[in-house]
C-alpha cells in the first residue's frame, strides 16, 4: 500500500443552532469517514460549532461540537449546512466566514445554507444556488447575488 502524505485537506463542517441534520449528515458522510484505503489522502474533518459543546438541531437532538469558530481558521474548506432560521446566524459566525474567505478557504453551502453565505456578503456579484423552494426569497433578500434553484453553492 502506498504511503499517504502527512498533510491532508482540512474540512470544517459548521453547526449552528437549528441546523439541518440531513445536510449535516451528508457532509459528515462525504468528508468524515477515512477512505485512505482508496490510495489517496482523505480529509481531516472538524466539527465546528458556534461554540464548543452541544448544538441543537432542527429536531430534538444535539451534536457535540469539539471545536468552536476558531476551528474554521484551520480549514481549507468550510461546509455550511442550512439552519431553520438564517436570520438567527450571529455576526461572529458571519465574520468567521468572511475571514476564512479572505484567506482563500473554499466555502460550500448545502441547500438553503446559501442564505448564510449571502448574509455574510460572500455571494455578492456571484451566481448562487439554493433550494428551489427558497430561490425567489433568496433573490428578493440578496439582490447582489444571482440566485437559481438547486441544492448547493460554493464560493472561492
Amino acid at each position: 500500500m502506498r504511503k499517504l502524505p502527512a498533510t491532508r485537506h482540512t474540512v470544517a463542517v459548521l453547526v449552528h443552532p437549528g441546523f439541518s441534520p440531513l445536510e449535516f449528515g451528508v457532509a459528515c458522510e462525504v468528508f468524515g469517514f477515512d477512505r485512505s484505503e482508496l490510495g489517496v489522502p482523505w480529509y481531516r474533518t472538524l466539527i465546528c460549532g458556534t461554540h464548543r459543546g452541544p448544538i441543537r438541531a432542527q429536531i430534538p437532538f444535539e451534536v457535540m461540537a469539539p471545536h468552536g469558530l476558531e476551528g474554521l481558521r484551520r480549514a481549507d474548506t468550510i461546509v455550511v449546512p442550512p439552519v431553520d432560521n438564517s436570520d438567527s446566524v450571529e455576526e461572529p459566525v458571519l465574520d468567521a466566514l468572511r475571514r476564512a474567505h479572505r484567506r482563500g478557504a473554499r466555502i460550500v453551502s448545502l441547500c438553503s445554507g446559501a442564505f448564510i453565505l449571502a448574509a455574510a456578503g460572500l455571494l455578492d456579484g456571484k451566481a448562487a444556488t439554493t433550494h428551489w423552494l427558497h430561490a425567489d426569497e433568496m433573490q428578493r433578500r440578496y439582490r447582489r447575488s444571482r440566485s437559481t434553484p438547486t441544492s448547493f453553492t460554493w464560493t472561492r
